[in-house]
């Protein structure tokens, strides 16, 4: 019944966007090439290598009147500028904080969150007020561009940058995360009081485009996991961008970072316009879906920005805004991107889902998208096919969002089960790396009684220490020096039913240039002695957890450098998430399972075209700005 009266829905007006610039094209003022919001709908001419005809599948669900009405997004981030012209009309102060200033100050603030720093470009306080447009700049208003969830609220809650005197950052991001406008016992509004959940959610999605370039950092006294925890626990559903250090930092492989490798948010990648992971875009197997945004050479993503042109992104002096820079009084940028973008468009979409079924949380979200994102790029080899049939990468998590897919499977929803984990003990391992043992290997069991319904997650405690401490002995990691550091491991884990899947990636592609230093950390930092670390994996969604679980774990240090402090495998241990969902009637699961396989495309032109046409009909050389215009850069606000 409950998706009966969800269908209902279904006759409202659809939303139709008459914003601007979300259309491509010079009509509103843009130079020619402009691109629009293509990550909404696409509908510009395929041009392979350049534009695949892919899109998130807004108008799908436009269509059938979801706009995120009555929902709020949390904007985790720098400041957002709640009085901008197209977020004015989403944002709640009453549930937004900047945790950079006092108590007195926010209460007497009629836009709390707002960004502090005007400046322009990358060192300005601007990246949250993009964020925000992405997931929900209001659309149908006749101004800028749209959201994703185009009559959404704004919650702004200002985490990054400066923290108010008293608190740690971490206190800040954990209250943060769990801020949901509740008051103090003198009837303030109090981020750090306890929240009252029977009083209601009224934050529903929390964005989170942030994080660490340096792996294996926990936040301080585990503050940050049980406030995740406590939240996902009443509803709150959690997005967070994978991260834009593929090939830079460590950190490219999003599990070694905390909030990434929690099992409670939701880690997003970026697929370019081209149809390949986003040439920056961290991986993992904890990633779990992947959204359009920037890459290099592709198109960009169009959205809020600071008003005036003194402030923002579309007048910065070292990556000026090729196409909307003298437009809309300063107040929109083409030129954003990143994961950070990639992610409040995924949480823009669970806005949408939320709508569609209020009951909508973190758990349901994830099964929901297991079966319906789209599979892109088909012929990586990162795409492997589990005994479950379900097929998982650690470039792009489940696949491509689609919306439309997402919202209709939303409403089909009969049941989620509990959550139910089994857990293995502490495995003693108590081995250390040689050269003549670079692989080490441990296995568990688990008893057929313990696991009845399908896996979810997978959780490994991994714990590996009398690692090299010394930068000057180790050297470079290729032979020249002794000892082993943790960016020298790899892991794999193969499941009772056989499939094989990378748990984490070393970090050597660093080695032998300026980088290696930042696989240590900070200029002067040693590397840590021991690591211990919680991984999650994906890959083995729907399989049963019974029977024997194996991992392997690989030193790759060069082989003459194992002598002395090469690691010592301690021990390890196995969390099995386990759960199932159950939809209306099994015509409607059968529709579901095939979204997965791809919706058709339909872009404007169906020709596939040569990129140098492709740019020669919209007026641009193959050498222009819009080749560059995407570089993600600092605007992911990690640090």
């Amino acid at each position: 019944m409950h998706a009966e009266r969800l269908e209902a829905r279904y006759l409202l007006a659809a939303f139709v966007p008459d914003d601007p610039f979300f259309f491509p094209g010079v009509a509103a003022g843009a130079a020619e090439g402009y691109y629009g919001q293509w990550h909404l709908d696409n509908r510009l001419p395929i041009a392979p290598g350049l534009n695949a005809g892919l899109d998130a599948g807004l108008p799908g669900a436009w269509a059938r009147g979801l706009t995120g009405t009555n929902v709020t997004i949390g904007i985790l981030d720098y400041g957002t500028q709640g009085d901008h012209p197209d977020l004015r009309d989403a944002f709640r102060n009453d549930v937004s904080w900047d945790f950079g200033a006092s108590a007195a100050r926010n209460r007497a603030s009629d836009t709390r969150g707002a960004p502090v720093i005007d400046t322009v470009g990358y060192d300005g306080d601007n990246h949250g007020t993009a964020v925000a447009g992405v997931a929900a700049a209001r659309g149908g208003n006749g101004i800028g561009t749209t959201g994703a969830a185009p009559q959404a609220g704004i919650a702004a809650l200002r985490v990054l940058g400066r923290i108010a005197a008293g608190r740690s950052s971490d206190e800040a991001e954990a209250a943060a995360i769990r801020y949901q406008g509740q008051m103090n016992a003198a009837g303030q509004p109090d981020p750090f009081a306890p929240v009252n959940w029977a009083a209601g959610v009224p934050v529903r999605v929390k964005n989170h485009s942030y994080g660490p370039e340096q792996p294996f950092i926990p936040s301080a006294r585990g503050t940050i996991l049980p406030a995740l925890a406590e939240s996902a626990g009443h509803g709150v559903i959690h997005v967070v961008s994978a991260g834009n250090e593929r090939g830079t930092y460590p950190t490219a492989d999003a599990n070694k970072s905390e909030l990434n490798a929690d099992p409670n948010v939701i880690t997003v990648a970026a697929l370019g316009s081209d149809g390949r992971f986003a040439d920056y875009s961290s991986y993992g197997a904890n990633v779990f879906v992947t959204a359009p945004s920037s890459s290099t050479g592709m198109f960009a993503i169009a959205t809020t920005d600071r008003t005036t042109f003194d402030r923002g992104y579309n007048l910065d002096p070292e990556d000026a805004d090729p196409f909307l820079a003298d437009v809309a009084d300063g107040d929109v940028t083409s030129t954003f991107g990143g994961t950070s973008s990639a992610a409040p468009l995924v949480s823009g979409i669970m806005a949408l889902g939320v709508e569609a079924n209020p009951s909508l949380n973190g758990r349901m979200a994830k099964h929901l998208l297991v079966r319906t994102s789209r599979i892109v790029d088909a012929g990586n080899p990162s795409w492997t096919t589990n005994s479950a049939g379900r097929s998982f990468s650690n470039d792009y998590g489940f696949g491509l969002v689609d919306a439309a897919a997402f919202t209709q499977a939303a409403t089909a929803v009969v049941s989620l089960s509990p959550l139910a984990t089994v857990a293995s003990p502490v495995i003693q391992v108590g081995s250390r790396f040689t050269r003549s043992q670079p692989t080490l290997t441990a296995t568990y069991t688990v008893p057929d009684t313990a696991a009845s319904a399908p896996l979810e997650s997978v959780r490994v405690r991994l714990n590996v220490g009398n690692l090299q401490t010394n930068l000057r002995v180790y050297r470079n990691g290729s032979g020249s020096g002794r000892g082993a550091i943790s960016g020298d491991l790899e892991a794999f884990v193969t499941s009772p039913s056989g499939t094989r899947h990378r748990l984490f990636s070393d970090d050597r592609f660093l080695v032998g240039t300026d980088s290696q230093r930042d696989r240590y950390g900070a200029p002067g930092a040693r590397p840590r002695a021991t690591l211990a670390w919680t991984f999650t994996s994906n890959a083995y969604w729907g399989e049963s957890a019974a029977g024997t679980w194996t991992i392997e774990v690989m030193n790759k240090v060069a082989p003459s450098q194992l002598v002395g402090r090469t690691g010592t495998w301690r021990n390890v241990s196995f969390e099995f998430d386990t759960g199932s969902i159950e939809f209306g009637t099994s015509r409607a699961a059968a529709s579901i399972e095939r979204s997965r396989e791809g919706r058709a495309q339909e872009p404007a032109s169906t020709a596939p075209v040569g990129v140098s046409s492709w740019l020669a009909a919209y007026g641009l050389a193959a050498d222009s700005q819009t080749t560059k215009a995407s570089a993600p850069r600092a605007r992911r606000g990690r640090g």
